[in-house]
């Protein structure tokens, strides 16, 4: 094979036998003529061209410190005289392995899009394009180990579709598995707001935090965590040190608002203030939240990435407060300007997106009917719900913007 592409000379031969075996059970076996690898270390693209749609599954990887891309091929043989240049841009060098490609990086890599394109009258073949976006490797480490369940989940799928020798083309991977911390506020010996007929905050936004778990753990794309499942109290400092422990994509804490005027109504949305900007590094200095840098960063590369990540986490965390606003509106009233900034100490993660969320007023007689209820509580999840999945659903998208 061309330089810089490893093939182990012992598994030819099994390459061969098990892309045959995996072609007699699937309908349209892909063989693939050749592989390109173009671009820089900004953007790499990635082409397969077959002779079928090449069903894949793509993957993060990562082994003996090097940032990998795995694009698992059930089905599909690399021909023996396939073109396979040089790679180029982020790839060093690659390995076909029986059914999958390892891509190894230069750089940590993710994976922005893929594209299955059909024959042209230019290009006869079939191409699979997949296209990578350089990261930071703090973002690339935390996927990796993410998507370690998503690729097991895939190859078990992929098995069970091979025993069935039933002809029919494989699903697609799922999605990537996010993981959501939800922070009921309060608890214990801290009961929170009360409302006129003596209920208390802490009882409510538990309740509607539980609500909120379930419905998002009918997705598989989410792994969902709280902070207290029942009537205790954690310190504001654990439940941050609790989301950064479980590598949180995002953390909700969820609270209900007091104010003198009873008037006042609606749902709130809070995101970190300047002022508590200026808290972040003092805080995860004393709390020991680490920004997983790689040692051996000269000092001042080390601070370009810090602030990145902080910068990355702020405008996160204010893109699903505006995701959320509008869900917030369907489910009942929100205040005048309700994306607001504040100096909340739950807020201060450096590297996690994070908003608080007021749900209503426990001072509005309107409010706690509507929270006391499992309809109003069921509604104020659905809508914390909804704003996740569009969240998530842009992420990759967010990751190649920034």
């Amino acid at each position: 094979m061309s330089y810089g592409v490893q093939v182990i000379p012992a598994l030819r031969f099994f390459i061969t036998v098990w892309a045959a075996i995996l072609a007699a059970a699937y309908c349209h076996a892909a063989q693939i003529s050749a592989i390109e690898v173009t671009g820089d270390t900004e953007h790499t693209r990635i082409t397969l061209i077959a002779s079928e749609p090449v069903e894949h599954g793509s993957f993060l990887a990562q082994a003996g410190g090097l940032a990998q891309i795995e694009v698992i091929t059930p089905g599909s043989l690399v021909l023996p005289n396939a073109a396979t240049p040089p790679p180029g841009g982020a790839v060093n060098s690659y390995e076909i392995r029986d059914d999958e490609i390892i891509f190894n990086l230069i750089t940590p890599m993710m994976v922005s899009r893929t594209l299955d394109l059909s024959p042209t009258t230019v290009e006869p073949n079939h191409r699979l394009v997949i296209d990578l976006v350089r990261v930071a490797p703090v973002r690339f480490q935390r996927a990796a180990a993410a998507q370690a369940d998503n690729k097991a989940a895939y190859r078990a799928k992929m098995a069970r579709a091979l025993a069935q020798h039933n002809g029919v083309p494989p699903e697609a991977a799922r999605p990537d598995q996010y993981v959501i911390v939800i922070d009921p506020g309060h608890g214990g010996k801290d009961p929170g707001a009360s409302s006129h007929n003596q209920r208390r905050e802490k009882a409510i936004v538990l309740s509607t935090s539980l609500k909120l778990k379930a419905i998002l753990e009918q997705n598989p794309r989410y792994k969902v965590h709280l902070t207290r499942e029942n009537d205790v109290y954690v310190e504001h400092e654990d439940r941050v040190s609790m989301a950064r422990n479980w590598g949180a994509d995002l953390f909700i804490s969820v609270h209900a608002d007091a104010a003198g005027n009873p008037g006042v109504s609606g749902a709130t949305v809070y995101t970190l203030s300047s002022r508590g900007e200026r808290r972040v590094d003092g805080t995860a200095r004393t709390n020991g939240w680490d920004l997983p840098i790689e040692d051996g960063t000269p000092v001042e590369v080390s601070g370009i990435l810090a602030d990145l990540i902080k910068r990355e986490t702020k405008s996160n965390s204010s893109i699903f407060a505006e995701m959320l606003i509008p869900e917030l509106a369907k489910a009942g009233p929100i205040v005048r300007n309700s994306h607001r900034q504040e100096n909340f100490f739950v807020l201060l993660a450096p590297d996690v997106p994070a908003v608080l969320v007021e749900i209503g007023f426990l001072t509005n007689r309107s409010d706690v009917a509507r929270l006391s209820s499992d309809s109003g509580q069921g509604k104020a999840a659905d809508a914390i719900a909804n704003a996740i999945d569009q969240y998530f659903e842009q992420r990759d998208l967010l990751y190649a913007a920034n």
